[in-house]
């Protein structure tokens, strides 16, 4: 495969769930940006971009979204980020509401799109287990009846962040790849079309061996 062909090829990730789960942490810390407890809220959505070496050694572009979990933004994230083949949906172990509304992100992931990879993050792991409100096994549970697969992450500590990166790019690869031809001409002509609030961009060479 050439070169020019390997850098057309993109996957998009939307991180979806409550505000103050810790998307944006999350993010900055597969992105290899420092970790920060004062990490403003974001709003609307952000775009992130990087290369990553996936696990049949090809070279792609991942670009993610990083989506506002505020009720207002809600329906600005939805659209901005439609055409993803992605998503992880993330709750806050300290936060048992979070964790709750995990069934009402899953709603609206089914309700705007199809035939798209999805797993679940159960974020602040580092925080004593006793502080935890929800347990492992209760998020296990949920995670088996819905067909997800689930990772215990820590922005702070970098827990299972790339590994779960690493999971939802692999899989959303191998379900299009080859059935919709993903290119990334395509895919950034779709983004400058769309409609956010607040768009960033923010890139890193990260690769992944």
């Amino acid at each position: 495969m050439s070169e020019s062909k390997i850098k057309r090829k993109a996957i998009k990730i939307a991180m979806l769930g409550d505000s103050q789960v810790g998307k944006t942490a999350i993010c900055n810390s597969f992105m290899n940006i420092d970790f920060s407890d004062t990490t403003l809220s974001t709003i609307g959505t952000e775009k992130l971009e990087c290369q990553m070496k996936i696990k049949n050694g090809e070279e792609i572009k991942v670009i993610i979204w990083d989506t506002a979990g505020q009720e207002r933004f809600r329906s600005i994230s939805l659209k901005t980020i439609k055409t993803v083949q992605g998503v992880i949906v993330v709750f806050d172990l300290m936060n048992k509401k979070s964790f709750e509304n995990v069934v009402n992100w899953l709603n609206q992931i089914n309700d705007n799109f199809q035939n798209i990879s999805i797993i679940l993050f159960g974020n602040k792991c580092d925080v004593d287990e006793e502080k935890w409100m929800v347990t492992r096994e209760e998020a296990q549970k949920f995670a088996d009846a819905n067909k997800l697969k689930y990772f215990e992450t820590s922005a702070k500590i970098k827990k299972n962040i790339q590994e779960g990166f690493e999971n939802i790019v692999n899989t959303a690869y191998e379900k299009f790849e080859g059935s919709k031809g993903i290119k990334l001409g395509d895919v950034n002509k779709q983004e400058d079309n769309g409609c956010c609030s607040g768009k960033k961009k923010r890139k890193s060479k990260k690769t992944n061996n």
